[in-house]
């Protein structure tokens, strides 16, 4: 039947995207990535690249940093494409600095993957690492013993220690130990230029640079920058999340409203549902969302 065919058809165009993208991902090249499908544990990450496995890691104050650059080094700024667009070291039509977004993170290949980040206002949509993040690099910095400066949004700190997940021989409950600086919100031993470094030496660069707080510390020490990293930019991708929100709002209100009137006033609620279209509606879908148990005080 067509249908099957058709099914058939589909699931072998996803399987022949998947093997393209697969011999286009720089795990052909043997990379381990430092993030996402096929990855290590964090702290395993971490401690490879305290050890130096692939290579020691060099941090560099934004002093050192501007110092490196004015003898010919780049800077190699892997935040998402969205954020360099936002602030970014360097100003436009000034060539005097060498900086090239080479994104670490970008925006998701499953299109309902994207939805869900839209939904949450997160602008362009959810992210995954970039599959072939080392070949991407290497289009933009073909050099791999030239000295670059790799930085991102914040730049984590490898002197401290990451977050663990351990077991409790008593109870074999799992539970977080988190260290004296993170948090259960963000790992400060942790980012994507550390990330970044840690495939990029297996990808044979030689010569590479951490750069200590990130691009942030760039701008706020009031080295050449355009943008403000504490400045809100409006982007579209935002708005779904923004009427998502606000329809949950008024979902919450009418379903609020509704349950009372049910409750105290029986009489009125079915020429309430019953006549109000939109309100039915708008009730029906709270009623049956997870955050339906927030009514359960009126049933």
């Amino acid at each position: 039947p067509n249908h099957i065919a058709s099914r058939h058809r589909g699931s072998t165009i996803g399987r022949a995207a998947i093997a393209a993208d697969t011999a286009e991902s720089d795990a052909a090249d043997g990379v381990v990535p430092a993030f996402g499908e096929g990855s290590p544990a964090w702290p395993l990450v971490h401690a490879d690249l305290r050890s130096g496995k692939f290579g020691k890691v060099r941090t560099v104050s934004v002093a050192d940093a501007k110092d490196l650059m004015a003898r010919g080094a780049s800077l190699a700024d892997v935040r998402p494409r969205i954020e360099f667009e936002e602030f970014r070291a360097g100003v436009d039509g000034d060539d005097s600095l060498d900086v090239r977004n080479v994104p670490y993170m970008v925006p998701h290949r499953s299109v309902a993957k994207r939805w869900q980040g839209y939904m949450l206002c997160t602008k362009d949509g959810l992210k995954e690492r970039d599959w072939r993040f080392t070949r991407s690099f290497a289009e933009r910095f073909p050099d791999k013993s030239a000295p670059i400066v790799v930085g991102c949004k914040t730049g984590g700190d490898i002197s401290m220690e990451p977050i663990r997940i351990e077991t409790d021989p008593s109870t074999g409950r799992t539970r977080q130990v988190i260290p004296e600086g993170s948090s259960q919100y963000g790992d400060k031993s942790k980012s994507n230029s550390l990330m970044a470094i840690y495939e990029l030496q297996q990808a044979g660069y030689t010569n590479l640079y951490h750069l200590d707080g990130g691009v942030t510390k760039w701008c706020v020490d009031g080295e050449r920058h355009q943008g403000d990293p504490y400045k809100f930019y409006f982007h579209p991708t935002i708005l779904p999340g923004i009427l998502f929100q606000l329809i949950m709002v008024e979902g919450i209100v009418v379903r609020s409203n509704m349950a009372y009137v049910k409750k105290f006033h029986p009489e009125s609620f079915d020429q309430i549902n019953n006549t109000n279209a939109l309100y039915g509606i708008i009730n029906d879908l709270i009623a049956n969302s997870p955050i339906n148990w927030m009514f359960d005080y009126y049933s």
